[in-house]
């Protein structure tokens, strides 16, 4: 059996690249022959019939949208996360274990002391059924109201690409310019058959999607602002990551609608947002964890139901 971790060696160059689009990075925004236009599902929402879809040749169920949110709606998304998301009675945080105290009214803390307050510090938020990093796993009764308009969009993205989502759980990461997340795969759900959805707002990021082990080599692709990920078929199981967010690349149409007051919310609110995303990224992976609709009315059968997630094979 191979010992070399090439997705690990991969992922050390393309840290430190420069990052240019060329042979080795997918841009979806340039031709190239390792991608391919498809059409959206027949039954697509409305909003998403005009959406531009691609697929990576010779990777089963792996879809890339390009944008498909107007900047008002980056920023009504985006503004969700830094705010209504971060709330402790919508869901569990990094900042639960340093700045427990602190986590109330967050986004209004920043906005009144941007160098002081503990957004600073925020790396992740769960939602939903909530993912716990050290058993990896999910537990039936660490869980919280899903976010019926996310639960709605991740629904509408996994019918425009054909791969039916019920969203129940979500992580949402925050980045820093030059961070990055290492290789994964996501096998702690039981249900591996529906896809992840994820969504990028804010810096641009270099995207690793490798194979089923560490001994595959990734390909890295360019993910920008409003751009969204989706993979399911046997791309779900496979070791992905962000090898790195690039400083500098937030879109100009962000501050623009922002100072033209769009977005749903309070200007100053829109501004700041706008200002966060100018130094930061915001990733929203949405998932489904059971099987079936109602797998989880009964506890016991719930909890049973949890205890059977995958795990990939640690052979890196």
């Amino acid at each position: 059996m191979p010992t070399t971790d090439v997705y690990r060696e991969a992922e050390k160059r393309w840290r430190h690249s420069l990052q240019e689009p060329g042979e080795e990075l997918i841009d979806f925004e340039l031709a190239d022959d390792r991608v391919r236009r498809v059409d959206v599902a027949a039954d697509a929402p409305d909003w998403l019939r005009g959406a531009q879809l691609y697929a990576l040749c010779g990777v089963d169920g792996f879809r890339f949208l390009r944008c498909p949110f107007s900047p008002e709606e980056e920023l009504r998304w985006s503004h969700a996360a830094l705010a209504a998301w971060t709330e402790p009675e919508a869901s569990e945080s990094n900042l639960d274990l340093t700045h427990a105290g602190e986590r109330g009214a967050l986004w209004a803390q920043h906005e009144a002391a941007p160098s002081s307050s503990a957004l600073r510090h925020l790396s992740w938020v769960t939602l939903g059924y909530h993912y716990q990093w050290s058993e990896r796993r999910y537990d039936e009764a660490r869980r919280s109201p899903f976010p019926p308009a996310l639960g709605a969009l991740g629904a509408d993205l996994g019918r425009a690409v054909g791969q039916p989502l019920r969203p129940e759980a979500a992580i949402v990461n925050y980045y820093a310019p030059r961070s990055s997340m290492g290789g994964h795969c996501d096998d702690a759900e039981p249900c591996q058959d529906a896809p992840i959805v994820s969504l990028s707002f804010g810096l641009s990021a270099t995207f690793l999607l490798g194979g089923p082990s560490r001994h595959a080599a990734p390909l890295a692709m360019r993910v920008r602002s409003g751009d969204v990920v989706v993979q399911g078929g046997a791309s779900r199981g496979c070791y992905h990551g962000v090898a790195r967010v690039l400083r500098g690349t937030a879109p100009a149409r962000l501050r623009e609608a922002a100072s033209a007051g769009g977005g749903g919310g309070g200007g100053d609110d829109l501004r700041g947002v706008a200002e966060w995303l100018e130094r930061g990224r915001i990733n929203i992976n949405v998932r489904q964890v059971g099987p079936e609709a109602g797998w989880d009315e009964d506890p016991d059968a719930a909890a049973a139901v949890l205890a059977g997630g995958r795990r990939c094979r640690d052979d890196g």
